[in-house]
């Protein structure tokens, strides 16, 4: 069998990006966003002339700020970026990324100030920590009087590119029988050990590529205690994301091999692997040829 990619992963290599922010222009109302100390949206003109934007406006008491509504789905350990367009009014304006609106919650990113006084884009990027869901704030500098800053366009992107940021802290994974068709399909087989970077619980990480080679990082010992019953032949393996939804998938990132001795894309001394037996292994790149 060969090597394949899923349709996320050829998706996200070639640049297809999706803003997880529901109604981020505020093109006619403001559902999907919870309003904090004034907040409104305003049906005018917004950035590139587009109709409808929103004022985060001061109560004297706390600055208008507003949040997503409902918690946004993310991957751990992976980066994202946020892009959006912002105007002082009468303050400064800044962005807040957290795994909670308030109490409690741990503060993932917080970004610098903008004064524009003019609808200016913007953008930075961030590694979310172990959080699975974040929410995103978009909020003025000041609370004094009504003080206000404008917001429009708000975008936030899963932004890994290059392999090793994709699978960054990922696992592999190691299957009875023959690979599936594609690795968009749910596994097939028995689940016979998880690979790890210490043995038991932290995530894969791979060194810098040299002459198209993506290795695993020499200081990590990959390895993984087998899980399946008795004896078992390892037939093929797939490496995954550290929130892999482990189900049939379009959007999640995956590359799937076969497994053998020798002559596959992932060659062990032994595919016999008995349960409770720890499995390791001493190699792994990826190689993308330039001809």
């Amino acid at each position: 069998m060969a090597l394949r990619i899923s349709t996320g992963l050829r998706n996200k290599i070639n640049g297809i990006n999706t803003n997880l922010l529901t109604n981020g222009d505020f093109g006619t109302d403001d559902s999907g966003w919870t309003k904090v100390a004034g907040t409104v949206r305003d049906s005018g003109a917004g950035a590139n002339n587009t109709t409808g934007f929103v004022k985060c406006i001061a109560d004297g008491t706390n600055a208008g700020s507003v949040s997503n509504t409902t918690a946004i789905s993310v991957k751990p350990h992976n980066i994202y970026k946020v892009r959006f367009y912002v105007k002082k009014a009468q303050c400064n304006g800044k962005v807040v990324i957290s795994t909670a609106v308030s109490g409690g919650g741990t503060i993932v990113a917080e970004s610098i100030e903008y004064s524009d006084t003019s609808w200016a884009q913007k953008e930075f990027w961030f590694r979310n920590n172990d959080s699975t869901t974040l929410y995103i704030t978009f909020k003025g500098t000041s609370a004094s009087g009504t003080d206000r800053c404008d917001f429009d366009e708000l975008e936030l992107i899963h932004a890994p590119g290059a392999l090793q940021e994709i699978f960054y802290k990922g696992y592999i994974k190691l299957y009875s029988g023959s690979q599936p068709a594609t690795p968009n399909d749910a596994p097939t087989g028995n689940l016979l050990v998880t690979i790890y970077s210490n043995g038991t619980s932290e995530g894969l990480t791979f060194g810098d590529s040299a002459n198209g080679t993506m290795a695993k990082k020499i200081t990590e010992t990959w390895s993984g205690t087998a899980v399946g019953s008795g004896t078992q032949t390892a037939g093929w393996f797939r490496l995954v994301t550290s929130n892999d939804s482990g189900a049939s998938s379009q959007t999640d990132e995956r590359i799937d091999g076969a497994v053998a001795t020798s002559g596959a894309q992932l060659n062990m001394s032994s595919i016999s692997i008995t349960n409770g037996a720890v499995q390791t292994i001493a190699s792994f790149q990826i190689t993308i040829p330039s001809e």
